[in-house]
């Protein structure tokens, strides 16, 4: 399956996140970078065809983390699901996590992230990393929890 990014009007600016899809309530939003910003996008068709609003928050900008910005990109999402290909422990999505905890982000939060693993090379890295199948999956379940609640 072939991805065709959207050509890019103007300038980007250091520190600001590329914000893709619906503005206003959705019923997701993921934060990635890199990989799993591209990850996310290919997951996203599939949460769409079954109805799931999402927005893709692409933070393109690492250190320093913009959480002002960030918290301002969530607005209107009942979830925020975080792909980060980094290792569980000592991560981006540890920071994320807790730069939005501290602002006061009060809803559901989750992180999808690599296995604290040596990370392989060729087709095994698979077995470790966030997949398609792994963002979409921890998607529904997020938002599965949330109408169980």
């Amino acid at each position: 399956m072939c991805f065709r990014y959207d050509q890019i009007d103007g300038e980007l600016n250091p520190f600001e996140a590329g914000i893709e899809g619906p503005d206003g309530a959705v019923d997701l939003a993921i934060v990635s970078y890199g990989n799993g910003a591209y990850l996310s996008r290919r997951a996203i068709r599939e949460l769409s065809e079954k109805g799931v609003r999402v927005r893709l928050i692409d933070l393109r900008w690492l250190v320093p983390l913009n959480i002002e910005g960030l918290v301002t990109a969530l607005a209107g999402a009942r979830a925020c699901l975080i792909v980060d290909e980094c290792r569980r422990s000592g991560s981006v999505s540890e920071a994320l996590i807790t730069g939005l905890v501290e602002e006061g982000v009060s809803m559901p939060l989750q992180r999808l992230t690599a296995e604290d693993s040596f990370i392989p090379l060729g087709p095994a890295s698979y077995q470790v990393l966030p997949s398609q199948a792994g963002i979409v999956s921890a998607a529904l379940a997020l938002l599965g929890n949330l109408h169980d609640a």
